[in-house]
């Protein structure tokens, strides 16, 4: 039987002021760091298990967009390869989130969660996270590498604006424009401080100051250091969380592999596709070709307008049922099913 692992590193930029007022994927002031551990718990049961303290406001279950979380798809998926014959195991590494409150599930062979507030993050990655994507490697496992990184998208942009020069602009989850422009002012704020002291790109000099990056490039960039000679990398799922600490480990000629990112086509419809003539010949990012047009759901199709547009790993687990061979209705129908059943949660909560 052919094992899936889906892997799912876990972080928040709660250092970025006002957090809260610069992203869309969140709950709220002081809330933020909650949102990997729910999607977690989203992904593993389909249905959030953390509560949000203060936050008597019922839900129905879509996002203040009127999307649909990632992580519900992501678990749809995730049960239609089960469905289909393929043994799933989940890993998540949580870097100062919550640990995800989760049950044993029956569809799962693997479910472990490690890390948690206050983690020895140096310990996290070289005593769970490389053994265990290793591991993966040398068993001939389908190993996703997933990431929720609430606010990261601010510090993938500054970390490829200075390792391009392009004027790029802040990519994340949200369409807000007041957002968009706060998002953009720290941006910018952040660039010009680094380059008021460094003329080059230099990423240990961006990992040793806390105001320069946040725990995903981080792990990223710890991982690939360990990482053992002649294994085969980790399927990488997620957009330019993942391409700007990759590209800036081939600047700095910590890494030699070719890359293979899968993210979603609605990632590259923004500046993200200019990032693209970095990547060397060898390079590869996969991109879905399934429309969510296609749905008869308004929270799915709200991704073609780019209203959501990826995380937890749902580019990644797009383009492998594709691969797998599902056709586009068939990954609909399901995608379609999940977010029903999602959402006849919270009905039954707000009828209650």
């Amino acid at each position: 039987m052919k094992t899936i692992c889906f892997n799912i590193i876990n972080a928040a930029a709660t250092h970025l002021p006002g957090l809260h007022q610069l992203s869309d994927a969140g709950a709220g002031a002081n809330l933020m760091h909650l949102t990997p551990t729910r999607d977690t718990e989203i992904i593993v049961s389909g249905q959030a298990r953390t509560p949000l303290p203060n936050n008597p406001q019922k839900s129905n279950g879509l996002l203040p967009n009127q999307g649909i979380s990632p992580a519900v798809l992501t678990h749809g998926l995730l049960r239609m390869f089960y469905q289909a014959g393929y043994q799933i195991q989940i890993n998540s590494f949580n870097v100062n989130t919550p640990l995800p409150n989760v049950n044993p599930q029956p569809w799962l062979s693997v479910n472990r969660h490690v890390g948690g507030l206050g983690v020895n993050k140096a310990q996290l990655i070289s005593e769970h996270l490389m053994p265990t994507l290793a591991e993966q490697a040398r068993l001939g496992h389908i190993s996703i590498l997933a990431e929720c990184g609430v606010g990261g998208t601010t510090f993938s942009t500054l970390w490829l604006r200075l390792l391009t020069g392009l004027r790029l602009s802040p990519a994340g989850s949200t369409q807000a424009p007041d957002k968009l422009t706060a998002k953009a002012k720290i941006l910018d704020q952040l660039e010009q401080d680094y380059l008021r002291h460094h003329v080059d790109f230099n990423q240990q000099t961006l990992l040793d100051t806390p105001d320069y990056h946040d725990d995903i490039q981080a792990t990223i960039c710890a991982l690939i250091a360990q990482w053992p000679t002649g294994l085969t990398l980790p399927y990488f799922a997620g957009g330019m969380m993942f391409v700007a600490p990759l590209l800036a480990l081939r600047h700095s000629q910590l890494l030699t592999q070719a890359i293979s990112v899968s993210t979603t086509r609605w990632v590259l419809n923004g500046d993200g596709r200019q990032v693209l003539n970095y990547l060397n010949a060898n390079d590869t990012i996969n991109t879905n070709s399934c429309h969510f047009s296609r749905s008869y759901l308004r929270c799915l199709n709200v991704f073609e307008q780019g209203k959501v547009v990826e995380g937890c790993g749902l580019g990644g687990c797009l383009i492998l049922a594709e691969q797998l061979g599902w056709a586009e209705q068939q990954i609909i129908q399901s995608l379609e099913q999940t977010v029903l059943t999602h959402l006849s949660h919270f009905q039954q909560r707000n009828v209650a």
